[in-house]
């Protein structure tokens, strides 16, 4: 009788933890993924292309990807690699001699001491980043995160841990960093901060006093982390340099260094990207690809080899289009009396300021899709405090840029 009585008891401790689980779920189900929608981007990439399928001349500026082909010499390697038979699994760390050939060009390019044991390889950074959100989110965790910021960083921390709180602290009006305010937020649950620079969708860099600043914040705190998105670090066209925060060793412990080939190789289709962080947190991150990914695509990685034996000769010319194209779009925007704009100085977008029409981005991007069949990206995508932005990719050939201002000077407000 006490032993059935026990039985019961345990049961019920049972029954109750899963009721609490399918509660939870249920919660996330109808709550919490209210802000797990789809990418704002790859929804008007798609409204483009449907209309061109319909016969529409469409001009898509939505879509933010090189305009480049991938260099020869990576297709030549990677289809090299399929057919000498590299088309079964690999380690879900990476290939050795792939972690080898990253840590080596961070030490050539940052003087960045990393072992192959504190890189591992995922199928893109976004995925990278995603796991390295899973790997140190728990319950109740704060993840700062610095508006205008990457569409896909609040999706992918609600999916990491739907009980963390995001903490959206918006860029300076001239998308300088904030430091102050982003102090002024920290608590004992802030866990995460991101950081993603060159930056989209503004350009900006961050300076090497900005970064001081915010290895100090990390340094000052135990339990607080830097997810580092580098992501666009090789399209770099003004006079600045790109620094990686990979270089302050005096944080290397706590800080996530996330990157990829897509946007310096015109890659975006092979899905492939790196993360370098310490062996525990890359330990956590190996679990989480082992259980998801298994592994990054084999005959891609032994491809991605051949870019360490090669120059990016490609870069030097594309930047100097990127810079053409910059200064263009730049000096167009600022003619046009209800737009504004801050030249960036990497990646490839230019955040064009709408505030002057005293129109929603939304409303404004509706208004050129469905009148001039322009497609834009409203900068409400990017974060509440910029509804009155759109986004405009700088990669694409100069005339469809001309096409856009054309389009805008026909409005009037």
């Amino acid at each position: 009788m006490l032993l059935a009585f026990k039985f019961l008891i345990k049961a019920r401790k049972i029954c109750s933890k899963l009721f609490e689980l399918i509660i939870s779920i249920c919660e996330f189900l109808t709550i919490e993924s209210k802000l797990i929608k789809a990418s704002p981007t790859l929804k008007l990439g798609e409204i483009a292309r449907q209309k061109q399928s319909e016969g529409e001349d469409v001009l898509s500026l939505a879509l933010g990807e090189p305009d480049f082909l991938t260099p020869k010499y990576i297709l030549d390697a990677t289809s090299k690699a399929m057919y000498d038979g590299f088309t079964h699994y690999s380690t879900p760390q990476g290939l050795l001699e792939l972690r080898t050939a990253i840590k080596n060009d961070y030490v050539k390019r940052f003087s960045a001491k990393y072992s192959e044991d504190e890189i591992i390889i995922f199928p893109g950074a976004k995925a990278a980043i995603f796991a390295a959100l899973s790997a140190l989110l728990e319950p109740n965790d704060e993840v700062i995160i610095i508006s205008p910021y990457y569409v896909s960083y609040p999706p992918m921390i609600k999916l990491a841990e739907y009980k963390t709180k995001s903490i959206d602290i918006p860029l300076n009006e001239d998308f300088s960093l904030p430091i102050n305010k982003i102090k002024s937020v920290i608590t004992n649950n802030t866990k995460v901060l991101i950081l993603n620079y060159p930056n989209n969708p503004t350009g900006q860099l961050l300076s090497k006093d900005e970064m001081r600043e915010i290895a100090k914040i990390i340094s000052s705190y135990k339990n607080l982390y830097l997810i580092a998105d580098e992501i666009y670090e090789k399209l770099v066209f003004s006079n600045d340099k790109f620094i990686s925060f990979a270089g302050f060793e005096e944080i290397k412990d706590k800080t996530i260094i996330i990157n990829g080939y897509s946007k310096s190789y015109a890659m975006t289709g092979f899905r492939i990207g790196y993360a370098l962080a310490s062996k525990e947190v890359i330990y956590k991150m190996n679990l989480f690809n082992q259980n998801t990914n298994t592994n990054t695509n084999t005959f891609v990685q032994k491809g991605v080899l051949s870019i360490y034996e090669n120059g990016d000769d490609h870069l030097n010319e594309y930047n100097k289009t990127l810079s053409f194209r910059t200064n263009y779009l730049h000096e167009e925007i600022n003619k046009i009396p209800y737009l504004t704009g801050i030249k960036p100085k990497g990646g490839f977008y230019y955040f064009v300021n709408i505030s002057k029409t005293k129109m929603k981005s939304v409303v404004f991007a509706n208004l050129l899709l469905n009148n001039y069949n322009l497609v834009v990206t409203p900068g409400i995508a990017f974060g509440n405090s910029f509804d009155n932005h759109i986004r405009v990719p700088l990669s694409t050939e100069i005339d469809n840029l001309k096409r856009a201002i054309e389009i805008l000077r026909k409005l009037s407000f």
